[in-house]
């Protein structure tokens, strides 16, 4: 006992002169006598420690307040990250059904506007080789859908359909290598026939190098072959060339539908004698 008394003796006894002039101080001004010298001593002593200890719980309720602050700020954030995200999701959500809202309404009017039956699907798949461009539809035979169907959006042509089955479709497009559609230069009604190129445009060919075409003509669906329904936008002019020899000018076509873009499109199934083998 003695040892840690020695040992820490020095602060024991300054903290017992703090304690004892806290109290004389404290009776004076109770009293309001006048502090004596031994007081004042012991007042001038203790203050450093005073001051001390007062710096230091200030430090601690300051720094006990700004953990809890943080804690509490920490707490606040990840409610308003929870929060920013689910309006994000909500705000997603609320722009696609917007664009699907505008996509949707512009294929029911082009519904209205076009004189056949038509059956709408939606497309599921598409080819992944480079070779054949065909996309899949959710619709089959079991929609009355058959072979040699002409399929539409209201941006125009995409193609026909080769294979059916029962609850789904293949479709040919007309950017297809191996698709060929008769159509003609609505303005001049120059005819020919379009057909498909690797790198996703159309060549229009057998056009007499006497047929007026020009940049940015639109070509349609003439109507013979009995597939495709007559007046159907395919693509417009984008390249010509007349240089050299031979009976047919060059006459290059870019399609009126972005293929990358297919969501909802029609299949014609007005016409039940165009779709026989």
């Amino acid at each position: 006992m003695l040892s840690v008394f020695r040992r820490y003796r020095v602060i024991v006894i300054t903290v017992s002169l703090c304690i004892v002039a806290i109290l004389l101080i404290s009776l004076n001004i109770k009293e309001r006598k006048k502090p004596h010298l031994f007081e004042e001593i012991i007042f001038e002593v203790s203050s450093p420690f005073q001051k001390t200890i007062q710096s230091t719980v200030k430090g601690v309720k300051t720094l006990w307040g700004n953990y809890v602050f943080l804690v509490n700020l920490k707490k606040e954030n990840t409610v308003l990250n929870k929060t920013i995200n689910a309006l994000k999701e909500e705000n997603l959500r609320l722009r696609e059904a917007a664009i699907a809202n505008i996509r949707l309404r512009k294929l029911l009017l082009f519904k209205e506007e076009f004189t056949s039956p038509m059956v709408p699907a939606e497309v599921i798949g598409e080819d992944p080789s480079s070779w054949f461009k065909t996309i899949i539809l959710d619709k089959g035979s079991k929609d009355g859908i058959e072979k040699k169907m002409a399929v539409v959006t209201s941006e125009g042509m995409i193609g026909c359909v080769i294979e059916v089955s029962i609850s789904v479709s293949k479709v040919l497009l007309s950017t297809d290598h191996s698709s060929a559609i008769d159509v003609m230069v609505q303005r001049t009604r120059a005819k020919g026939i379009l057909e498909g190129r690797v790198n996703q445009t159309c060549q229009l060919k057998y056009v007499s190098r006497a047929d007026d075409v020009r940049m940015g003509d639109d070509i349609i669906s003439s109507g013979l072959g009995g597939i495709f329904p007559k007046g159907l936008l395919l693509g417009r002019v984008s390249k010509i060339k007349r240089e050299g020899s031979g009976l047919f000018q060059y006459v290059e076509v870019t399609p009126s539908v972005d293929f990358a873009k297919l969501e909802e499109v029609f299949i014609v199934v007005g016409d039940k004698s165009a779709s026989e083998k």
